[in-house]
């Protein structure tokens, strides 16, 4: 996964590179694949900027992740409209159909594998920080319930 950030300018270079392909009458697929995969980055930074998790909550970042995902959005959503546009005056409504065929493939495929890993990741962080946390509290009580045993003479 990429922050949204990265995926704008991925997605840019990819319209560049597309126009100027399609321009040429020459086959721009590998343009529209980077395009697809860089609109399925956004389109989660933007689900996920809606439920951040603890740790974005508590670090004042989920603001800014909400910011960046809106922006990247709004951004996509006219790279997208440029191209769809692009797409349909080049090969017609079959092509343009094809392009968005490709890009449900491209989004259902990485929500299959990257967002899932990066999700798994996340999971296993939070528990493993909040083991570690009800770790040091219980060693936190039994330091205390030694010391208060060690004064009062029972140990």
């Amino acid at each position: 996964m990429i922050d949204p950030i990265t995926a704008i300018s991925i997605a840019a270079s990819a319209v560049s590179n597309m126009k100027s392909l399609m321009l040429a009458g020459r086959d721009a697929s590998s343009a529209l694949s980077k395009f697809a995969g860089a609109v399925s980055d956004v389109n989660y930074a933007a689900d996920k900027a809606k439920n951040p998790g603890i740790f974005a909550t508590l670090t004042g970042s989920a603001e800014q992740q909400a910011i960046d995902a809106f922006s990247a959005h709004k951004k996509m959503q006219a790279m997208r409209k440029e191209v769809e546009t692009l797409v349909q005056f080049t090969y017609g409504m079959d092509g343009l159909e094809e392009y968005k065929d490709t890009l449900r493939k491209v989004r259902a495929q990485r929500k299959k594998t990257a967002y899932r890993r990066a999700e798994l990741k996340q999971a296993l962080t939070t528990w493993l920080f909040g083991g570690v946390i009800v770790l040091a509290g219980i060693f936190g009580l039994g330091v205390v319930l030694y010391l208060i045993g060690k004064q009062q003479g029972k140990w």
